[in-house]
Parts: C-alpha cells; structure tokens; sequence
C-alpha cells in the first residue's frame, strides 16, 4: 500500500543535539524514508543548530526544556505553508511539545500516525486516557492511526485509549551491527546502557555478582554513562567484580566489544523495545532479559537467548549458560546466520503502510 504524496511530518520534543533514544530513532527513520524517496521533514522543541529539513519551534527555556507556550499556533502556521500530506508523532511517558502538536494536527484535520517509544504504566495511561477525551482522538473523523514500538507497548496503550494499536518497531542498520566473534577462552558478559535507575544498574551488577561467583573466570564489561556511574563503579570495587566501566561509547566501538562478549544482559523491566539488546542480538550474542519487555519481540527462549521472569531466574540461567560454551556457541551461530527482522526497508514499508491507512480514515472519516 503506498503512502500519500506530499510531505510527511515527523513531531518529537527531542532532537539533535540531543541524543537519546526516541530522537536517534526519529532521527534514523526520517534518513531511512529519505533514501527510500519519501519528502520528510522534522518538527521539533529542542533548542539547536539550522539543520535542513528540520524545524524549530522552540522557545528560551530553564535548562532548555524541550517545550513552547504557543505550540497549537505555531504547529498550525507550519502546517499552513507545509501543507503536508500526513504528519508523525513521536510520544514518550511525557511529551509535552508532541501532545501540543496532535491536538493541534487533530483540529487542522491533518493524517496523522502517532508511535508510542515508551512502556506506558498506570500514571501515564491514566493521564493520557484524559488527554484522548479533551482531544477526540478516538472521533473527529478517526483521522489518527496508533502504534507502538512491540507488541507490550501497544498492549498498554490499548488498555488505555481503547483503540487499535498497531506495531511500529524501532530499526537498525543491521549489516553494521554484525561481526565476527573473537575467541576469548572465558565467558564474557556485556550490556549497554545508561546508569539510571530506570535501567535496574545495581540490580544488574548483583547478578553479575552472583555468576562471578559461580563461574571465576567469567568477566563483564559495562557501556554507558549517567547519574549512577560512580556509585556502580564503587560497588564493584566493594565486591571485587571483575567488570570494566567504559563509559559512552560511539556504535563502532559498541561492536567491538560485542565481537569479544557471550551474553548480554538487560535487567530492566521497563523496555519498550530494547534497541541494544536488538544490536547485540544482531552481532550473534545470546540475549538475557526480562519479561514484560519488548525485548520479547525477538527473542525466543534456547534460539537466541532468554527471557526471564525474575532476577532470580535470570541469574540462574546466566549461570547454567557460564558454565554451557557448547549452547552458548549454538545460540551465537543461530543469530549470526538468522538476522533479525528490523531492518531500515522493512520498517520504512510498516511506516508507509500506516500513514496510508490514516490518510484514507481522512477521506472516510
């Protein structure tokens, strides 16, 4: 199903020069439409640089929130002059520049898809099953299609506005995230992610703790940087684990490492989608993660790794893997001969399928 002619419109509160999860995403799908010759353009509140394509509208704000006192208006100027053929909304927990420009696109009557990055829980689906009444968008002509990045995020979002949600996943270049693995002799565990409380970093460590007991010649190494870092660091001084910080580093350098790495852990409980472990996963790691994550998406239990429902569960199994290199060496074959589905093209058709869909709910509606 092709999608409308005409501009498409990407909305986020985030973008560059920030670098987190959901504008790397926006960002990397608006590159991937572009090659694919899609006219795509970005509209966002983050204060920046003039880059081509993207728009600004943002204003001076304490610690340069990512938010405007006028965005219906503004939103509304920009679809004026645009005139796009559909528009895309990019939603975290909290988006207050993103809901501002769908009530805004709602009213303007503009095709709209909205995707859904994060895990919705209890006060966000409350907060935002308010926000569908003021804005209507379960009527007004029905013009907004809804997806979320895995099948768990679009469960919850149901749950919430009780409408149907489709899948829009997260992609990546996966031909940049293969390697060939390198022959360390001793298991090595690995996980990418920001030392936050959200991400369970002192969780993770005592896991780590527990296999390093069981298994001595086992060794971890962890990437990322945030608020945690120093506290983590100490704790592993605390109790002697054998495990390196590295800090930020670029994606080449991530694939380094997961060229000499095993297993990689993701002890969060909060994943949406989970684009390092679907990265680690591209480089043939065995992947260990919590269920009730979109990390389940693409991992099957004994293929291409493990989905735990506890802390407890995931150590064992981190531990009976440690002490298995013959199920470990199956799990990593399997993942480098069997690329997963979340390519750039195949996520670009998805895209082009929705914005279709919501353009025709705006002929019907």
């Amino acid at each position: 199903m092709p999608s409308p002619a005409g501009a498409i419109l990407h909305f986020s509160d985030c973008y560059e020069p920030r670098t987190g999860g959901i504008e790397t995403q926006v960002a990397n799908l608006a590159q991937a439409q572009r090659l694919a010759g899609m006219n795509v353009q970005v509209v966002t509140a983050t204060v920046g640089r003039r880059i081509e394509d993207v728009h600004r509208i943002s204003a001076p704000m304490p610690f340069e929130l990512p938010v405007h006192p006028r965005t219906r208006a503004r939103v509304a100027e920009l679809v004026g002059r645009i005139n796009p053929s559909a528009a895309h909304v990019h939603l975290g927990v909290t988006s207050p520049f993103a809901w501002g420009a769908l009530r805004a696109l709602n009213e303007l009557k503009i095709p709209t898809v909205v995707t859904v990055h994060s895990m919705w829980g209890p006060v966000a689906r409350a907060g935002y099953s308010a926000a569908s009444r003021l804005a209507s968008w379960r009527s007004g002509g029905g013009r907004v299609v809804w997806s979320a990045v895995s099948e768990e995020a679009a469960t919850r979002v149901e749950q919430s506005l009780h409408v149907t949600v489709y899948q829009m996943p997260n992609g990546i270049d996966l031909a940049s995230w293969r390697c060939e693995p390198s022959l360390t002799g001793s298991i090595r565990i690995i996980s990418v992610l920001r030392m936050a409380p959200r991400k369970r970093v002192i969780p993770l460590l005592k896991i780590i703790d527990s296999v390093q007991r069981q298994t001595t010649e086992s060794t971890a190494v962890l990437i990322g940087d945030g608020p945690l870092l120093k506290r983590a660091k100490s704790l592993a001084i605390k109790k002697g684990l054998n495990i390196e910080f590295k800090g930020r580093l670029k994606p080449a350098q991530i694939r380094e490492e997961f060229a000499q790495s095993d297993i990689f852990l993701q002890a969060s409980v909060h994943e949406s989608f989970g684009i390092a472990a679907l990265e680690a996963r591209t480089a043939g790691l065995a992947v260990l993660a919590r269920r009730g994550t979109g990390t389940a998406s693409f991992i099957v239990n004994g293929l291409n790794g493990y989905i735990s429902s506890s802390d407890r569960e995931m150590t064992a199994t981190a531990i009976r893997l440690s002490h298995n290199p013959a199920e470990i060496r199956s799990i990593k074959d399997f993942n480098r001969e069997n690329p997963p589905q979340f390519d750039w093209q195949s996520v670009v058709t998805i895209s082009r399928e929705l914005y279709a869909s919501a353009h025709d709910r705006s002929i019907t509606g």
